[in-house]
């Protein structure tokens, strides 16, 4: 059985990357007919942005259903140039943005499917959806409005976006009253919005994998941040519920590294000599 993939990004529908569901969406009157291909599309691409998009121009036929209809995440769709909301929250012409999309590098990856442009005059910069925050764009989720790295200083135009925020927190920046949760695009019920100390994009607890039955009260990161110190190793290649030290900064391998292992001549533990340990780092 073949898995199904959005023909935009090309990412399942359980991505971390917060595209949200894959609908199916209707050919639009005006799209010519495509011819039948049995041509294969590449696999789908994974949570670490190495194969968004295509990396060769697919044939259009194999990006269609029989009916010619496609599957498109619904955020990859809503930003995308061209794709219109309608009064009843249907979207039109997503078969044409799919078309057009074949035909266009995203700036960030390099790779085709990219759909969405850069809102500033002149500018002709496209990108995924997943490889928009990724680069660094500045993302009105209000106006479905994106600002590339280069007309970023626009934004303050857009929204009350601060001045002194850092590069990794201007990605995808949204204030308190446009804050949605990065999992499921959905906004509310701020008991249960966990925002991540470093990158101040917010998660809903029971979107958390796994799931967290309350806000923590001390510092939380989301694994997009979390990066240990001593080894390199970044929280998305790691599962959920791996364990993290020293603010999110030690990954658990390295801690079980530091407690079995002296400081100072970094030799194992002896039976026979107790290891003393710091109260700061453990």
């Amino acid at each position: 059985e073949s898995i199904q993939a959005c023909a935009l990004c090309n990412c399942v529908e359980r991505s971390l990357h917060g595209q949200r569901e894959l609908r199916h969406f209707g050919p639009s009157s005006e799209r010519p007919t495509l011819k039948p291909s049995a041509s294969q599309l590449p696999q789908p691409g994974n949570d670490d942005l190495s194969s968004i998009g295509f990396s060769d121009s697919p044939c259009l036929a194999s990006l269609f259903e029989d009916s010619g209809g496609c599957l498109v995440h619904y955020w990859c769709a809503v930003w995308s140039e061209g794709v219109r909301r309608m009064e009843n929250e249907e979207l039109e012409n997503v078969d044409k943005a799919v078309i057009s999309g074949t035909q266009r590098l995203c700036e960030y990856c390099k790779r085709l499917g990219a759909t969405i442009r850069c809102h500033a005059e002149g500018c002709s910069r496209f990108y995924h959806f997943p490889c928009s925050a990724a680069s660094g764009s500045f993302q009105s989720m209000k106006q479905l409005v994106l600002l590339c790295p280069e007309h970023i200083d626009k934004a303050e135009e857009l929204a009350c976006l601060e001045i002194g925020a850092t590069p990794i927190q201007r990605a995808g920046w949204q204030c308190p009253e446009c804050k949605v949760c990065q999992t499921c695009r959905q906004p509310g019920e701020d008991s249960k919005m966990l925002v991540c100390d470093a990158c101040d994009k917010g998660y809903h607890t029971f979107c958390l994998q796994p799931a967290m039955d309350s806000l923590p009260s001390d510092p939380w990161k989301c694994r997009r941040c979390r990066v240990c110190t001593e080894c390199g190793v970044r929280g998305l290649v790691l599962p959920g519920s791996a364990q993290w030290f020293d603010n999110y900064s030690v990954c658990e391998a390295c801690q079980r590294n530091r407690s079995s292992m002296c400081g100072v001549c970094s030799k194992a533990a002896n039976p026979s000599v107790p290891l003393q340990c710091c109260s700061i780092c453990h």
